[in-house]
C-alpha cells in the first residue's frame, strides 16, 4: 500500500472560510467514521450507512477489527464544483490522504459511482489500522474484490466482474504465481508501470477465486491469519490447501477460463441507531481545519501556515492546528520549529497516536524528558505497543533511568525477529548500569543470536568483550580534564588538557577494547564533547562521558586542543561500551594515547 499525500493548487485556500459559510455542511458521527457532507441530509446519511456497512462486512470478512482507531474522517462534496478547488487531478472522483495522523476519504459526490474508489482505499485503511501485514499481492487483490460491493438492504453482494482486469487477464502474458506472490514494495511487480499491472490483475483474480469459490473459500480467513503472522505467501497457500503453488497456478487459469465468476451475498447488520442519530450544523473549527488541510500543496506553504495559524489564533484552546502546523514545519525541515508545535499541541491536550509516536522520538535528540512523557501517554491509549516500549526505555536509558527501562519491558513476552535485537540490546545496557555483570552478560550474549546486520553483531561483541575483562584502574597521576564548557561563555569551548604530573613518554594499557586510528575532530555539540577517530578510512566517535576518568599517554608537554577539525596525529583509543546504547556513538572515551 502506498500512502499518498494529493496535493492540490492552493489558490483557493484563502476561500476555505468563504467556502464554509457559503455552503450549508452538516456533520454526522459514528464510531468509526466522521462526515462533512454539503449534500442533503438522506445522502449524507446514506453516504455513512454504506461506509458502515463495508467496515461490519471487512470485519467479518477478515476476522479483525479496528476497534480503538481513531474514525476515519469523510468529506462529501455536495456538487462537482464544490469538489474541484480540492481534487488531485482532473479524473479523480474519490481519494484517499493522510494529513496529521488523520485519515480522509474525499468523495466528489454521494452518487454510487464514486464508492467504488472510496471503498478500494478504505480497504488498505482497515488493513493497516488492524496492522495486517499483508503483501502486496494480497493487498490490492483484496482491494479490488472488495471495491466491487453493493448493499442490498442488511446484505451485500461482493464479485462482480471487474471488465478492464478481467480482460487484461487474457491480453498480457501470464506470470507465473510464485513470482507474483513473491513481490514486495520494492519490486518491479508493484513499482514497474509495464509489470505492476500484472500484480494488480493477477492479485484481483487470486483473492476472488480464495474468497468466494466454494473449494477455497472455507480456508480463507485461516489463510489471512497465517499471512498475518509472518508466513511467506507461497509457504501459507500449500499448508492452507494441502496443494503446491504450481497446482493453485493451474487452478486460477482455469477458473478464469470458466464459464462463472462468482458473487456471494453477505448478511451485514450495523447499528442503524448509531447512523439515524440527528445530523448538526458542522462546527466551523472543524469544518475549517478539514478544508485547509485539502487544499495544501508544496509551493504555498507559507499560505496554509497562515490559515493554520489564524485557526490557532480564534481557537486558543485547540490542539488541532498546531499539530498541523508542527507537520508542516517538519516537511520542510524544520525540525526544531516542528517539535515547539508539537510540544505546545501536547500540552493541549492532543493525544493522537501518530503525534505522539512522532513528537516522542522527535524529542529523543534533545529533550529526553518530554519524549518519555509523550511514550508514556502513547502506552495509556495503547499499551500493547512493543515499538513504543522500547523507544520509551531507550529514553529511559538516555536520562539514566535504567530500573524504569527495565520495567517498562516487563510486559514485552513476544517480540518479533525485527525487534528482538533491540529488546536484548537495552535490557543488557540497562542490566550494567545497575551493577548486575553477569545478567548483562546473559543477555547480551541473546542480543548476539538474535542479531540480523553486522553492525548489531559487532556491537554485541565489543558487550561481551567488555564484559569478560577484568578492569583494572588507571594509574592516579595519569588522570588528565577534557575541559567542559559553560554554554552562555562566548569562547570556543570545550579544551582538551593534559594534567600536570602525568607521564609523558608511557605508552598505557587498560585492558579495554582499543582501536588505533587518526584523531581528526574534537566535536563541542551539546554538553559532552566527543572525539572523531579515522580508522582505516572509517570515522568512529568516541563520547567523553565523565572528564575525571580520562587518562592520556604519550604526549609530550601540555596538551591544548579547541574544538573541531585537528590536524591528524595517530592516536590509540581504549573505550568502554556505550552504556545506554547511543545510536552514532562507538565507545565511552577511557584513554587516549598519543602514538609518535
Amino acid at each position: 500500500m502506498l500512502l499518498r499525500y494529493w496535493l492540490v493548487p492552493i489558490a483557493y485556500l484563502a476561500l476555505a472560510a468563504d467556502a464554509c459559510a457559503e455552503v450549508q455542511w452538516k456533520r454526522a458521527q459514528s464510531a468509526d467514521f466522521e462526515i462533512y457532507s454539503s449534500a442533503g441530509e438522506r445522502e449524507m446519511r446514506d453516504t455513512l450507512r454504506y461506509f458502515e456497512r463495508v467496515r461490519s462486512f471487512f470485519e467479518q470478512a477478515s476476522g479483525t477489527t479496528t476497534a480503538g482507531s481513531a474514525p476515519v474522517r469523510i468529506v462529501a462534496f455536495g456538487s462537482k464544483k464544490e469538489y474541484e478547488p480540492y481534487r488531485p487531478n482532473e479524473i479523480a472522483i474519490a481519494y484517499y490522504t493522510e494529513r496529521a495522523g488523520r485519515d480522509y476519504i474525499v468523495l466528489s459526490s454521494t452518487s454510487a459511482d464514486t464508492f467504488p474508489v472510496a471503498v478500494h482505499e478504505y480497504v488498505h485503511l482497515f488493513v493497516r489500522h488492524a496492522k495486517l501485514n499483508f503483501p502486496p499481492w494480497l493487498n490490492e487483490g483484496m482491494a479490488e474484490l472488495y471495491s466491487t460491493l453493493k448493499p442490498l438492504g442488511n446484505k451485500v453482494i461482493v464479485g462482480a466482474l471487474i471488465p478492464g482486469r478481467y480482460q487484461a487477464l487474457f491480453r498480457e502474458k501470464w506470470v507465473p504465481l510464485d513470482t507474483i506472490l513473491a513481490a514486495d514494495q520494492k519490486s518491479p511487480y508493484y513499482n514497474e508501470k509495464d509489470k505492476a499491472g500484472s500484480l494488480y490483475n493477477e492479485g484481483w483474480a487470486l483473492v476472488h477465486m480464495l474468497a468466494l469459490t466454494p473449494e477455497y473459500r472455507p480456508k480463507y480467513s485461516g489463510l489471512l491469519k497465517s499471512i498475518a503472522n509472518g508466513t511467506p505467501s507461497g509457504e501459507a497457500l500449500s499448508q492452507t490447501y494441502g496443494k503446491p503453488v504450481s497446482q493453485i497456478d493451474k487452478d486460477l487459469q482455469a477458473y478464469l477460463r470458466g464459464d462463472r465468476f462468482r458473487g456471494i451475498v453477505f448478511d451485514v447488520r450495523i447499528d442503524n441507531s448509531v447512523v439515524d442519530k440527528a445530523a448538526e450544523p458542522a462546527p466551523q473549527f472543524d469544518l475549517r481545519l478539514a478544508l485547509t488541510s485539502l487544499a495544501e500543496r508544496p509551493d504555498h506553504e507559507k499560505e496554509t501556515q497562515q490559515s493554520l495559524q489564524d485557526l490557532a489564533r480564534d481557537f486558543p484552546q485547540r490542539p488541532e492546528p498546531l499539530n498541523e502546523l508542527g507537520y508542516a514545519a517538519w516537511h520542510l525541515g524544520k525540525v526544531e520549529e516542528a517539535q515547539k508545535y508539537f510540544e505546545q499541541a501536547f500540552q493541549l491536550g492532543d493525544r493522537g497516536t501518530t503525534m505522539l509516536w512522532d513528537y516522542g522520538r522527535m524529542a529523543e535528540r534533545n529533550d529526553v524528558a518530554a519524549s518519555i512523557r509523550a511514550f508514556n501517554a502513547l502506552l495509556s491509549l495503547d499499551a500493547n505497543r512493543v515499538d513504543v516500549r522500547l523507544e520509551l526505555a531507550a529514553a529511559q536509558l538516555n536520562s539514566k533511568q535504567p530500573g524504569a527501562a527495565l520495567e517498562a519491558l516487563v510486559p514485552v513476552k513476544k517480540v518479533s525477529p525485527a525487534d528482538a535485537p533491540r529488546l536484548f540490546q537495552i535490557t543488557a545496557y540497562a542490566q550494567l548500569q545497575l551493577g548486575g555483570k553477569d545478567e548483562a552478560r546473559t543477555t547480551a550474549g541473546r542480543w548476539r543470536e538474535a542479531a540480523t546486520t553486522p553492525a548489531d553483531k559487532a556491537e554485541a561483541d565489543r558487550l561481551l568483550e567488555y564484559l569478560a575483562i577484568e578492569r583494572t584502574l588507571p594509574p592516579p597521576n595519569t588522570q588528565v580534564a577534557f575541559g567542559t564548557y559553560d554554554q552562555d561563555d562566548s569562547r570556543a569551548a570545550p579544551i582538551l588538557r593534559r594534567s600536570d604530573g602525568a607521564p609523558q613518554e608511557a605508552f598505557l594499557r587498560t585492558g579495554r577494547p582499543t582501536v588505533e586510528g587518526s584523531f581528526v575532530e574534537l566535536m563541542c555539540e551539546g554538553q559532552q564533547a566527543k572525539v572523531v577517530v579515522d580508522v582505516a578510512g572509517m570515522k568512529k566517535v568516541f563520547l567523553i562521558e565523565d572528564p575525571t576518568k580520562i587518562t592520556v599517554g604519550g604526549a609530550a608537554g601540555n596538551l591544548d586542543l579547541s574544538c573541531g577539525p585537528q590536524k591528524p596525529v595517530a592516536v590509540r583509543i581504549d573505550y568502554d561500551p556505550p552504556v545506554n546504547g547511543e545510536q552514532g556513538i562507538d565507545g565511552v572515551l577511557r584513554l587516549i594515547q598519543f602514538n609518535p
